[in-house]
């Protein structure tokens, strides 16, 4: 496949990577200090098992600095940078491209499909601990991960088996083509946005309130926040995807950190917006009460604007 990869973070630059190194076409799309070191010496990969490796792959500004159109563009920006993102992959999307994005929350195909064709937006998520921890330079966190890919609507077709069978050949194993995209999609969000909030919100690893029981409580009830919109925007989350949600939570390591909280930490742009004010928003939406992201969200939206860390 030809693949672009639209944001070379730690999941993007991962995944790209892993690609690249099976064979497919990769061109990297980044920007700054990030891509000035990846074009002198490569993007670098440090993997949780303590391997090193340099995919042979391009890396790009812009996407049209490619040239030509691309079988697949794994869109993997900060969400609040989508709409420009998705403007800039334009140029290069064909009449048989795919676009996977693999962002956290549950806006993206919404969002991209508001500025491109969207008939060629699939939906996405992935479970991966990976970051930048220099220029150049992206070190997988964590031990466990997926990705899961399907149809927006709709059970799966023949253009995720093949997207799927291509992250496969990449050794990638833990790509799952998917009958219930959204489900997979609401999953994640029960998961990362209480998490993200909650560690966002006190500066602490997710150990220290997993290990208090008013902290752990606190958590679980947002994961049934999260849970109670879903089902009245119409979404499929049985119970056994509350099992599941809440036991990934519960083995969750004591060290566990989330990137929003890493971004308010180090005063960057953060994704609050995507995470603890959809849900604010979306229960307003259809009139499911969210009262602990209602608190959080003021308080981290009242940070990050004293920051200057979102709009």
């Amino acid at each position: 496949m030809r693949i672009l990869v639209m944001g070379s973070g730690g999941i993007g630059g991962y995944y790209g990577a892993r690609l690249a190194r099976a064979g497919n076409e990769v061109v990297f799309v980044a920007r700054g200090a990030h891509l000035e070191a990846i074009q002198a010496n490569g993007l670098e990969i440090r993997d949780r098992d303590g391997s090193v490796w340099r995919p042979e792959a391009r890396t790009v500004r812009y996407p049209a600095d490619a040239g030509g159109t691309f079988d697949l563009i794994l869109f993997a920006v900060k969400t609040y940078d989508t709409r420009e993102a998705a403007a800039a992959i334009e140029p290069v999307i064909g009449p048989e491209t795919c676009i996977v994005p693999i962002q956290n929350g549950v806006d993206s195909v919404e969002e991209i499909g508001a500025v491109v064709d969207p008939a060629r937006v699939l939906a996405g998520s992935t479970l991966l601990s990976s970051t930048i921890v220099a220029p150049g330079v992206v070190q997988q966190l964590g031990t466990n991960f997926s990705i899961t890919i399907g149809e927006p609507a709709g059970p799966r077709s023949a253009r995720v088996e093949r997207i799927v069978a291509t992250f496969h050949a990449a050794g990638i194993d833990q790509a799952v083509a998917t009958d219930d995209a959204q489900q997979g999609l609401w999953e994640k969000f029960m998961f990362l946005a209480p998490c993200a909030s909650i560690n966002s919100a006190s500066g602490l690893s997710t150990g220290h309130t997993k290990g208090l029981a008013e902290g752990r409580e606190t958590v679980l009830a947002m994961q049934r926040e999260i849970r109670a919109v879903g089902l009245a925007s119409g979404f499929n989350l049985p119970d056994e995807v509350a099992k599941r949600v809440e036991a990934l939570y519960l083995g969750l390591s004591d060290g566990h950190t989330t990137s929003m909280q890493r971004d308010f930490a180090a005063g960057k742009r953060v994704e609050l917006e995507s995470l603890t004010g959809s849900v604010v928003r979306r229960g307003r939406q259809v009139g499911v009460p969210t009262p602990i992201f209602s608190a959080v969200y003021a308080i981290l939206r009242a940070r990050a604007l004293h920051d200057g860390n979102v709009t």
